[in-house]
């Protein structure tokens, strides 16, 4: 096996680079509840109470952001577990449509990609969903901006002390500096809204699938 011709000397630095990414996650992990459970149920109401009145889930960001936008939206659309059959929820990627994301970005500029789509799909009493590691993504901002202008709620899923957090009506922030930590934290959370909403929505009883909304 490769890992036993491996120097003794490099086997200990990795396996030490292992320990400390799986401790300063469990760390981060472990004050969210603390500092950030409020939050993170404010955050399920507000999409809860959307879905319920007839709106919709938005979700934007970049890079590994972006492919937690889908993650998170097919949950929505599909279902988190087996453990609970339910109707579709309505939630929508921002990131997903190729064809409008190079277009706009040719035409016109990057920074404003997703207060286009903001505009043209967002509906008073929607939530808009902002993930972003650094806080300070300039086209979050701005699709944040415009949705508060019209009417649609705002959640920020970032970093501590970010910008976003400031501008969303529910900031759900993680204590931490490192990229690849706050990437971890923001999936537990992900997973934690989704079934939380399904619980606000549905409740103990169970929903078949395509059934109507209670």
């Amino acid at each position: 096996m490769v890992l036993e011709k491996m120097d003794p000397g490099l086997d200990g630095r990795l396996k030490g680079m292992v320990s400390a990414s799986f401790f300063e996650t469990a760390e981060a992990l472990k004050k969210l509840p603390l500092r950030g459970g409020g939050f993170i149920l404010g955050a399920a109401f507000l999409i809860a109470d959307s879905i319920k009145a007839g709106g919709k889930l938005m979700l934007c960001g970049n890079g590994g952001s972006a492919a937690d936008c889908q993650h998170m939206a097919a949950e929505f659309v599909c279902r988190l577990t087996g453990e609970r059959e339910r109707p579709a929820l309505p939630a929508l990627a921002l990131t997903t449509d190729s064809s409008f994301l190079t277009a706009f970005c040719n035409d016109y500029c990057f920074e404003d990609v997703f207060v286009r789509q903001v505009q043209a799909l967002g509906r008073p009493g929607d939530v808009l969903m902002g993930i972003s590691t650094s806080g300070s993504s300039e086209n979050i901002k701005r699709a944040v901006r415009a949705a508060k202008k019209m009417e649609v709620k705002t959640i920020a899923l970032t970093r501590r002390g970010g910008a976003i957090g400031e501008l969303a009506d529910v900031a759900i922030e993680i204590d931490s500096e490192k990229t690849a930590v706050i990437q971890n934290v923001h999936l537990a959370v992900e997973h934690a809204l989704c079934q939380i909403v399904e619980e606000l929505i549905f409740g103990e009883t169970p929903a078949s699938p395509g059934g109507d909304l209670p």
